[in-house]
């Protein structure tokens, strides 16, 4: 986004034309995102020291055991 903004000639994505307004909606935007996401991995690494990993794996393996299913459904 740096280079699209600060570059010269063609501007494929359209950065040079944000306005003061966007660059607002963005930023808070930014900020929103970072919070969400921090307070996400906060709660996920609690949850872990409270009951371990064993339940997320058990969790990630049933969650890859219907995924490949229904790969498998769809290719046929």
């Amino acid at each position: 986004m740096l280079k699209s903004v600060m570059g010269k000639g063609e501007n494929p994505i359209g950065v040079a034309q944000i306005v003061g307004h966007q660059w607002l909606l963005l930023a808070i935007g930014f900020v929103v995102s970072f919070l969400v996401a921090y307070a996400s991995v906060a709660w996920f690494m609690a949850w872990v020291r409270k009951h371990g990993f064993v339940p997320f794996a058990v969790y990630r393996i049933a969650a890859g055991i219907l995924v490949l299913a229904f790969a498998a459904k769809l290719a046929n």
